[in-house]
C-alpha cells in the first residue's frame, strides 16, 4: 500500500477534544509499580480529524459521558473506583467551544466500546458510527471478564452503525489465503473507494479510508474486541498514531515497564483481553514511532490517557490542532 497522497491537496488537521478525565491506580496498568495507592487524574482524549479535501469532519473516541447517573446499573460500582471523575467539557462542548456543532460531524469512529471511550452517542444526530469487528455481539452479549467489561446492548444508533470486518491475520482461523476481505459499509460514507485490509509498512492490517493515504484506520488487537487505531498523515513527513488504548501510560509504550496483571474475583485478569497479543501490538507502534513509516519520518504516536501529551498540546485543541 502505498501512503503518498495525490496532490494537490491539503493534509488534514487532528484537534484535540477534552472529554473528560478520571482517576488510575497505576498498580492495575504498569507491572513495576507496586504501591496501590499511586493514583493518577487522566485525560480520556478524543479528537476531530477535519480532512478539507472530501469536507469531512471525523471524531475518533467520545470519551466519558457528561452525566454519570446515564451509564447503567452494572458500570456504577466500577465508575466509584476511578473516582474523581471530571466530565466536563465533554466532547460536544469541546467541539462547540472550537466552533462546531456536534451535528456538523459525518461519522465517529470508536477505538473500542469501554465506557470512558463512548460519551453520549446521541448527540451525534447525524454521523455514522465505525466500530471494530465483533463490536455489536460484545454489546449484545457482553464477556466474563473484570468490573471494567461491562456493556450497553443500546449504545449504538440503529441503521446509523459500520462494523468493520476483521482482517485475516497470520495463523487466524478464518485465513484462507484468497485475500483480505473488504468492507463494503465504508462505501456509503467514503465512495468509489475499495476498502480493504492492506499492509502498510510495518503495520499489518490498515485501511485508506479515503483513499489518498492520508487516514487510515490501523488495526490493533489485543486490549478489547474490535480495537482500532487511526493513522492520520498531518505534513509531508509526519504522522499522527492515534492509539486508544493500545497501552495506558508511556512507561509501556517506552518500554520501560510490561502491562500489568492482577487477581480479581479468583482470577488472574489484565486490563487488555488478550495480554500478549496487546503487547505485540504495542511493539508495532513502538517500532512505527522509532522508524517511521514507508518513507515519512516522524510518527507523534498519543496513548488516549497520556495526561503528559494532554498538557503539553493544549494548542491543539479546537479551533487549535497539532502542529510538529
Amino acid at each position: 500500500m502505498s501512503a503518498s497522497p495525490r496532490r494537490p491537496f491539503t493534509f488534514p488537521r487532528v484537534s484535540l477534544l477534552p472529554s473528560g478525565f478520571l482517576t488510575l491506580p497505576e498498580h492495575f496498568f504498569c507491572a513495576d509499580q507496586r504501591d496501590t495507592s499511586v493514583r493518577n487524574t487522566v485525560p480520556s482524549m478524543s479528537f476531530l480529524i477535519h480532512h478539507p479535501g472530501a469536507d469531512f469532519n471525523l471524531v475518533f473516541d467520545l470519551g466519558i459521558r457528561r452525566n454519570l447517573d446515564d451509564y447503567p446499573t452494572d458500570i456504577q460500582p466500577h465508575l466509584c473506583t476511578r473516582l474523581p471523575i471530571h466530565t466536563y467539557p465533554d466532547v460536544s462542548e469541546s467541539l462547540r467551544r472550537g466552533g462546531l456543532s456536534p451535528s456538523s460531524i459525518d461519522a465517529v469512529i470508536l477505538s473500542h466500546v469501554h465506557y470512558d471511550h463512548v460519551g453520549t452517542p446521541s448527540d451525534f444526530k447525524n454521523a455514522h458510527f465505525v466500530v471494530g469487528s465483533g463490536t455489536q455481539n460484545l454489546l449484545r452479549h457482553g464477556m466474563n471478564y473484570h468490573s471494567a467489561a461491562k456493556f450497553e446492548k443500546d449504545l449504538l444508533p440503529i441503521g446509523r452503525v459500520i462494523e468493520l470486518q476483521g482482517p485475516w491475520r497470520p495463523g487466524s482461523e478464518n485465513n484462507d489465503g484468497s485475500g483480505q476481505p473488504t468492507n463494503p459499509g465504508l462505501s456509503h460514507l467514503f465512495p468509489g473507494v475499495s476498502h480493504y485490509w492492506k499492509p502498510l509498512g510495518q503495520l499489518e492490517n490498515a485501511i485508506d479510508l479515503f483513499g489518498d493515504g492520508l487516514v487510515f484506520v490501523v488495526d490493533s488487537p489485543g486490549h478489547l474486541v474490535g480495537h482500532t487505531n487511526l493513522l492520520v498523515r498531518v505534513a509531508e513527513d509526519q504522522y499522527v498514531y492515534l492509539a486508544g488504548d493500545a497501552c495506558h501510560h508511556p512507561r509501556i509504550l517506552d518500554g520501560l515497564t510490561e502491562m500489568a496483571e492482577w487477581v480479581e474475583n479468583g482470577m488472574n485478569v489484565c486490563i487488555h483481553m488478550d495480554k500478549a497479543l496487546a503487547a505485540e501490538t504495542v511493539r508495532k507502534i513502538r517500532q512505527v514511532r522509532r522508524e517511521g513509516l514507508e518513507g515519512v519520518p516522524k510518527v507523534e504516536v498519543v496513548l488516549a490517557h497520556d495526561g503528559e501529551w494532554f498538557d503539553k498540546h493544549q494548542d491543539a485543541i479546537l479551533p487549535g490542532y497539532f502542529t510538529a
